[in-house]
């Protein structure tokens, strides 16, 4: 059965218009934030290349993934640097965020085949992260956007046609430019459907995938030639994991990316040791001097080390302690702590009902588990506390809340029934 094309254009439209009107109101793009991704953007709007502030002023920098900054750079080209630019850039993230409609119906079809498409529809048009994060002049709102794209590509085309292949590989490439903690998801999912192939002995899937794999690579090389040629060394797309690392394990760590209170980032109220260098060292020097500072506070603190990821990792599905989150600035996570708490719970207690009464295929319990697992990994050994984290793949567990959705709904009537023949 095909997906109502005619509801699904008119959803669409109604969600770009939704996020459209929420981007006017809270009206972010007249003096945005732009944190790391404006800084690079600045350095190349001025002609001094992609570079950055985190040790050496103005140095090369592999900080941040170069897709965000670039958009910015160009965007900021066509329409100078002002509220068109950002305007711009706001309704093309709604653009994106509206078009989940139509890969995440697609997965939710596959997955549970007897629920109505309607419902995992309306789940995504009303999700607040969606709706938020299009207001965020970030990186954010297109890994949300993109992803469940890639992981339709996987799974139905890249074992199809070389042309499929090569359009998923490409199409995976490009989104880790924006947000390279995908790759090792699709990674592991691509691997696992090659075994398949190869067991199976389908071997012209095989070589689709072995191409799609190839297809990645190949897209990604230009910017990992340029990390070699900058930094002298090789790196796929960035490395901020020393720092990252380093946040979420020291002596003053709370399990978040900021200090007891929320006001300020842990690195600027308790900086590490090694910042006594900074300015003096090169930013992968830096990066390597805070990763050893976390691994040697580690090797000192195990069970405060094992007790804090136990935390954290709590923290990642469910909320953090209000203490521990940003309080300053736009600070979403105080200010919508409510809205995010109902949501996910509701979100994962249909979740539950939809795995266990509506028996989906075996493949969603393994896309679900490579995805809780990997990200558990990255932000349980880093920190928490950003609803981004763990929004770029909630979209996962819509296809099992609409299952649930439609369960409890089927209970009803027949209680209902009942009731009503006695």
């Amino acid at each position: 059965m095909k997906i109502n094309s005619k509801r699904i254009w008119f959803l669409f439209g109604l969600s770009f218009l939704m996020h459209c009107i929420v981007v006017l109101l809270i009206g972010h793009y007249k003096q945005p934030v732009l944190w790391e991704n404006g800084m690079i953007a600045d350095y190349l709007f001025s002609g001094r290349g992609f570079c950055g502030d985190f040790s050496v002023i103005g140095e090369p920098t592999s900080w941040q993934a170069p897709a965000y900054p670039y958009l910015l750079f160009w965007t900021w080209k066509l329409f100078g640097k002002g509220v068109a630019a950002y305007l711009f850039i706001s309704f093309l993230q709604c653009l994106a965020l509206a078009s989940m409609l139509w890969p995440v119906t697609a997965l939710s079809r596959r997955w549970f085949p007897r629920v109505p498409e309607l419902i995992v529809q309306v789940l995504v048009l009303f999700a607040p992260l969606y709706l938020w994060y299009g207001t965020r002049l970030h990186h954010t709102a297109f890994v949300m956007a993109f992803q469940p794209w890639i992981l339709w590509g996987w799974l139905v085309w890249a074992h199809r046609s070389i042309p499929g292949a090569l359009s998923v590989g490409v199409g995976t490439g490009l989104v880790a430019l924006i947000q390279p903690v995908i790759l090792a998801v699709f990674g592991i999912i691509g691997i696992a459907l090659l075994v398949s192939t190869l067991v199976s002995r389908a071997w012209t899937q095989s070589l689709c995938l072995v191409c799609a794999g190839m297809a990645v690579l190949l897209t990604l090389t230009p910017w990992t030639l340029r990390n070699y040629k900058t930094q002298g060394r090789l790196l796929l797309i960035k490395d901020s994991f020393g720092k990252e690392f380093w946040m979420g394990n020291n002596p003053h760590a709370t399990g978040t990316g900021y200090a007891i209170g929320g006001t300020e980032e842990i690195t600027n109220l308790y900086p590490p040791e090694c910042f006594s260098k900074r300015g003096l060292i090169r930013e992968m020097d830096l990066m390597d001097a805070m990763g050893s500072e976390a691994a040697s506070w580690i090797s000192l603190h195990p069970l405060q080390f094992l007790k804090l990821t136990a935390c954290k990792l709590w923290w990642m599905w469910t909320v953090p302690p209000k203490d521990r989150v940003r309080s300053t600035g736009a600070a979403e996570a105080i200010l919508f702590r409510s809205v995010y708490l109902f949501y996910w719970a509701g979100i994962l207690g249909l979740s539950v009902v939809g795995m266990t009464r509506s028996r989906p295929a075996c493949e969603y319990g393994y896309v679900l588990l490579v995805f809780v697992l990997l990200y558990s990994l990255v932000y349980g050994l880093t920190h928490v506390g950003q609803a981004r984290f763990r929004g770029e793949i909630e979209y996962i567990f819509f296809p099992a809340a609409a299952a649930g959705i439609f369960s409890l709904w089927g209970m009803l009537l027949s209680f209902r029934d009942k009731s009503l023949k006695q």
